[in-house]
């Protein structure tokens, strides 16, 4: 893997090739057993990565009952003031106000973008996975190695997967940045 250090930095992935390499070596395994045990690992590390997206998805969703609370609460300290001059109890009720508005606008402004971000890296991250798992399954029903890299260049997004050209230079070379197609 010197020759590839975004993947050798890739620690998890590194091991999942290794792994299944190992299996490949050991040539006990049916490509449809690996298969299932791809998919099987593949969910898990899905399921592991996208932990903090459900999290920050749930406090997002939990933000705006609070601003709602918090605007109840201003509602009753400012009916208890009923008494006072239209310039305090505008300001009791403004503060309730205050108090929706910032749920609202934490929920939906700040924690559901964050919590899309993190789900669009960690799904890009997964997707390597992928990647190297229909690689090695080309290679084991028998592909030629070219043509399992072509199998695994194919899962990746159109907009990102590089040219077939540019594959095979790198591979070929010293296995470096490989261009995406234009």
């Amino acid at each position: 893997f010197q020759a590839f250090p975004t993947v050798l930095k890739n620690h998890a992935l590194t091991q999942f090739i290794c792994d299944y390499c190992r299996i490949i070596i050991i040539g006990n395994a049916r490509p449809f057993e690996i298969e299932g045990l791809m998919d099987e690992e593949i969910h898990t590390i899905r399921a592991d990565s996208l932990k903090p997206y459900h999290a920050m998805v749930a406090v997002g969703d939990g933000l705006p009952a609070l601003g709602i609370v918090a605007a109840v609460l201003g509602v009753v300290k400012a009916m208890g003031a009923l008494d006072q001059s239209p310039e305090i109890l505008g300001g009791l009720i403004g503060a309730a106000l205050v108090g929706t508005f910032l749920g609202i606008f934490l929920s939906y402004a700040v924690v559901g973008p964050i919590a899309t971000k993190i789900k669009i890296v960690r799904e890009k991250n997964n997707r390597l996975y992928v990647i190297v798992k229909q690689t090695l399954l080309a290679y084991m029903n028998g592909s030629l190695p070219q043509v399992a890299i072509e199998f695994g260049r194919k899962t990746i997004s159109a907009y990102e997967r590089p040219s077939i050209d540019a594959v095979e230079q790198s591979t070929m070379n010293s296995g470096g940045d490989v261009k995406k197609a234009a």
